[in-house]
This record gives structure tokens, sequence and C-alpha cells, in this order.
């Protein structure tokens, strides 16, 4: 029996025979996509849609799902019109592709044009135009240039929106034609794969390369809590490599292996009691001064900018949170911004930015992010340079002791994110939110305020926007109330 396999799924071969296998023989053990995951098919659908106009006289190929071998038949009545093709669909000895862009080229060849969501040419994109290379010219077609499109993050929205300076066109000809030839290998041996019982692999750096394999859960459910994969920063070779030796808890990885960070955590993880350096914490707090701003941005970034000036998935701010100490151990007081309307945000919230001070600390956690977002807010509005430069100029991170692991919990799993920090240090944390994270607050607020839903569901979510962000500075509150216990 000859499987037919199309090149998503050649491309899930090429990262693990096994999760080729389960595709075929055991799909309903793959999870549906989260929504992280369908917002980036939604992008990549989103993108692909725009390059269509890059050829205004193209025709598409309707899919038929029950019959593919239909579809590609659709798809040879067509060639002979020599038209820009979309969709065109070849199956060809058990390889079935779907191009995204078939564009007529000198002497009845064709140009192929793979399109793509993301800002750079990936080792997986070669190896997917170089299998549709192989199954195209098997079935006959001649074809001239290999075309990776991609979105060009330099291109800024001046005007209408042009299509032409939104992508880059980049040849990858000569690179994916390197890897043709050891196409009809692999194809022969992932036949043997699904011909086979399931491959029975040892989990490694595949189960996240090129991306995160949707059976990691299934494949590593045997590793405890605390395993040697947990380790800070380890190198995921090296950690993968005890598993297979048996060495699989974190307590037994071999001190001599790790670095310092490393050796905290696991000190912290086997007396199972946190790790403080007391005089590092009161270093730290010294350089704190009242009134403290605990401060949060939330961003969006659409794929295709929407606001004059602003480049493909740009950092694009639409709420803060703001607590406010007024001296140590002082009651909060909570100020807030929230977009609203579908509108550019960045004008509402910088005006509402004035509601920090003049004096005191403003503290973010992991406070990069944030000043980044300032640096972009004066870029695109140099008149709130003095506002803006007053608030980077006296950030500063709470994430500093717990990223130094001169403060360490043996429930941060050696992460020092708000989102383990908080849980392991309090009884607060994200569980049970509508909206507990970031990227999701992004989505929602996206969906909510630029797409089309009603009034009541727009309510709800940008209450849930509110809950969230005001979270995230409450937190820093009750965390850096925690740290002065500890440096005491």
């Amino acid at each position: 029996m000859t499987y037919n396999i199309s090149k998503s799924k050649y491309l899930a071969g090429l990262q693990c025979p096994k999760l080729l296998w389960t595709h075929f023989h055991d799909k309903a053990v793959l999870p549906p996509p989260d929504a992280a995951t369908q917002a980036i098919f939604n992008t990549g659908h989103k993108v692909g849609d725009l390059a269509k106009l890059m050829w205004p006289d193209g025709v598409e190929v309707p899919m038929n799902f029950k019959d593919i071998a239909q579809t590609a038949r659709d798809t040879e009545a067509l060639l002979h019109k020599r038209v820009p093709i979309f969709e065109a669909s070849f199956l060809e000895a058990g390889r079935y592709v779907r191009v995204d862009v078939l564009v007529p080229a000198a002497d009845g060849a064709w140009n192929l044009v793979e399109v793509k969501s993301s800002t750079q040419v990936k080792d997986v994109n070669l190896h997917d135009v170089a299998y549709q290379y192989d199954c195209l010219t098997r079935a006959g077609l001649k074809l001239d240039q290999l075309f990776l499109m991609h979105v060009d993050t330099s291109y800024v929205l001046d005007g209408d929106f042009d299509v032409e300076g939104f992508f880059h066109m980049e040849d990858v000809t000569n690179r994916a034609l390197d890897l043709v030839a050891g196409v009809a290998g692999k194809f022969g041996w992932m036949q043997g794969v699904l011909a086979g019982a399931r491959p029975d692999v040892s989990i490694g750096t595949q189960c996240g390369s090129p991306y995160t394999c949707p059976l990691r859960d299934v494949c590593w459910d045997f590793l405890p809590e605390d395993n040697v994969l947990e380790l800070h920063r380890v190198r995921k070779e090296r950690a993968f490599a005890w598993v297979e030796d048996g060495v699989i808890g974190l307590t037994d990885a071999p001190a001599e292996a790790l670095n310092a960070k490393q050796l905290i955590q696991r000190e912290a993880v086997a007396s199972g009691v946190p790790q403080v350096d007391k005089t590092a914490v009161r270093r730290w707090l010294d350089s704190l001064e009242y009134p403290i701003w605990h401060f949060d941005f939330e961003t969006f970034n659409p794929a295709v900018p929407i606001f004059p000036g602003t480049r493909p998935y740009q950092q694009i701010p639409f709420q803060f949170s703001l607590h406010v100490q007024r001296r140590p151990g002082a009651e909060p007081e909570h100020v807030e911004f929230l977009a609203d309307e579908a509108i550019d945000p960045r004008p509402g919230l910088l005006q509402a930015l004035g509601a920090i001070g003049p004096e005191g600390t403003v503290l973010a956690f992991n406070m990069g992010f944030e000043r980044r977002v300032l640096t972009e807010l004066v870029a695109a509005f140099p008149e709130a340079r003095l506002l803006a430069d007053s608030i980077a100029g006296r950030l500063a991170d709470l994430a500093t002791v717990f990223k130094s692991f001169e403060v360490h919990h043996p429930g941060q799993g050696g992460r020092y994110s708000l989102k383990n920090v908080l849980p392991a240090w309090t009884e607060l944390s994200y569980d049970g939110m509508e909206i507990g994270d970031g990227q999701t607050a992004s989505r929602e607020f996206a969906r909510t305020v630029f797409g089309e839903v009603d009034a009541k569901e727009k309510a709800r979510v940008l209450e849930d926007l509110r809950a969230y962000c005001a979270q995230d500075t409450y937190a820093m509150v009750v965390l850096l109330n925690i740290l002065r216990g500890l440096g005491g």
C-alpha cells in the first residue's frame, strides 16, 4: 500500500517518525490546536490571501477534500491556460502537494512561490520547497525558479497598504535544489514507517524542533515533576543524554556538570527550602526610591500593520496597569488604561501615562519589554519624549534577584517569569483566570476590539483584560513585600 503523504506530513516525518505514524494510524491521540497555534494558522491564512493580490489575474483551484485526485485533475486542466494558479494540487505516486502560487515563466516553465507569514527563511521551509519540487517534476512540470515569499518587517504602512512592500520575495532555488536529491530516499523511508508498527522513539531535541511536537505531553508523561530537563537553561542534548542513561531526577544530575545557577536550583529542590542571598536582596532593595510605581504594559502585534507608521508584527501597547506604593508596606493605589475602540490606542495611552509622577522608581518585571515599548512610543510620538524618558530612566527590574538566582524557590522549576515566581512564593496564581497570559490578552484584545463581536462579549473580554493586567502589577506589590521580608 502506498500512503499519500502531503508536504505537511512529510515535514512531520522529518521531525519524528512517531509523529508521522500517529497522523495516519492514531490521529485521535493528537490534541486539537490550542488557541495560540490556531492564531498562527489564522495569521497564515490572512497573509496567504494577501499574497494573492500580487497576481490579480490568478485562478484558485477549489479543494475537494473527499477526492484529492479530482483536485489534482482540476489543476491539470488549468495548466494549459498559463495563468498564475493558487493552491495548485498534484498527486504523484503517493506525494501530495498543494502549491501556494504557480507563476508562468519562460519556455513553458513555472516559478513556484511558497508563502509564509514568518519574517525569514527557515531550514524547514527549504525542505518544504524541495518536497514540492520533487513532486511537481515527477508530475512532468518544468520548474524554473523557487521562491519563499515572507513578511518584510522593514515595511512601514504609509497611506494605502502596499502588498509588494509588505512581502519579501527570496529566491531559494539553489538552497532547495541541494535538498532535492535526498527527498526520494526520505519518502521511501516514510512509506516504510507507515507500513510498520508504531515507532519506538526516545524523547530528544526533535520534540521541540522545528516546532513543538503535538505528542510532547504524551511522550514526556513518564518524567517526574523535577527532572533534568527542567534545569535552568540546560543544554538539551546533554539533558536528553542523561534521560537516555537513566539519570532523570533533577537532583540526580551530576554536580560537576552544573553551573552556579543550576546548582542553586538543584539545592532548592533537594532541600525543599528556598535559596536566598539576604545581602544581595538588601542591596537591591536599597536601590529603590519611593513612591514605587509597579508598572506593566500589554501589547498586540498584528502581522498586517493597522496604523500609519507601524511595521508588521510591531508591538502596539493598548493597556497598562499601575499600582502605586507611596511608602514601604503602604496600601497600593491602582490606576489603569485600556483602549476599547478600534483606533490607534497609543495617543490615549500616552496621555494616561501622565499618571506616573516625576519621582520614584518605576518597577517592572523583566523591564526590557517596557523599555522597548517606551522607545518605540517615542519614535512614533516625539512629543512624548520627556515623559517616556523620565519613566525609562527610573525603571528597575523586580526580576533581578530571581534572574540571578539570588532568590530561588524550588517551585519555580528553574524559571523566573512572573507566571512561575508568583505561585511559587504566594498563594496567588493565574490559574482559572479567563485571560491568564500575555499572548491570550493580545489575541482577545484584537479579536474583540478590532473584530466583530457583540457588545456583551466585548464587555466581558475587556473586564477580563483589566483583571489580568491588574493581577500582574498587584503581584509585583506582593512579591516586593516578600523580598522585604527575605532581606530583613
